[in-house]
């Protein structure tokens, strides 16, 4: 489990990083980089969140 997480969680925040360049530019203002920090925590977040709510739905069923 802890390998798929770091592998979502490493292209998570390559394409957090993508478009937050992108949004600069598009703006013509300078890289938020806490922006960049936000997003990537909370996708960390997210990805520790979903498997215990996947179980505990799971369970609910049966």
């Amino acid at each position: 489990m802890a390998k798929s997480v770091v592998k979502f969680w490493i292209a998570w925040v390559f394409g957090v990083v993508v478009a937050v360049f992108a949004i600069s530019l598009w703006r013509n203002e300078p890289v938020d980089w806490g922006q960049i920090v936000i997003m990537s925590v909370a996708g960390l977040i997210g990805v520790l969140i979903a498997p215990s709510l996947k179980r505990l739905l799971k369970k609910g069923e049966d």
